[in-house]
């Protein structure tokens, strides 16, 4: 969801919130707060409604654009295909991420890194976001990850990565991670 999703989203939301708000209170005590005579009068003027027209369209549109973010697919895209002998194999961009999230976080060095895949015409692309260790060097670390990161998707996938670009966001302050495995 992007930004100006989130905050039409919060705007939405916090439009209905004042709402529903108001129809407790004039199902509580329709005295208080006389919505029907405030219509009534909106309805009668040709600017009220506009207004009241437009505001609606407003929520009908927002409606319809969550509507259709809720059951879009998410993680789509082109899936990666290889050719076998036996026929086609379609492999998702999701299960890619995955395989690349995997390799990264196993390099020396990496304490966190989320991947993002992108199928273009000239191949495989991942944008690479993470922490990393302190005491690493980041162009060596960075290096090691892009081809730890090729090699292991060309003998998995079996599809060259066209580009694995590295963004280092932070580096850990607090002592050396230790390993599960």
């Amino acid at each position: 969801m992007g930004i100006i999703d989130r905050i039409v989203l919060s705007i939405y939301t916090f439009s209905l919130a004042i709402i529903s708000g108001l129809m407790i209170l004039v199902a509580i005590a329709p005295e208080w707060l006389q919505v029907h005579v405030w219509l009534q009068d909106a309805l009668l003027t040709g600017r009220g409604r506009v207004i009241i027209g437009l505001v609606g369209g407003a929520f009908f549109a927002v409606s319809l654009r969550l509507i259709v973010f809720a059951f879009a697919r998410q993680g789509g895209g082109q899936p990666v295909v290889y050719e076998s002998s036996m026929g086609e194999v379609h492999i998702s961009l999701g299960a890619v991420e995955s395989l690349v999230k995997k390799t990264a976080r196993s390099v020396k060095g990496v304490r966190d890194m989320k991947a993002v895949i992108t199928h273009a015409q000239d191949g495989l692309h991942a944008h690479l976001t993470g922490t990393v260790s302190p005491e690493v060097s980041i162009p060596e670390v960075s290096e090691e990850i892009q081809s730890t990161v090729r090699q292991y998707v060309k003998r998995v996938v079996g599809v060259e990565m066209a580009e694995v670009r590295i963004e280092i966001e932070n580096i850990a302050t607090d002592g050396p991670r230790r390993r599960l495995d």
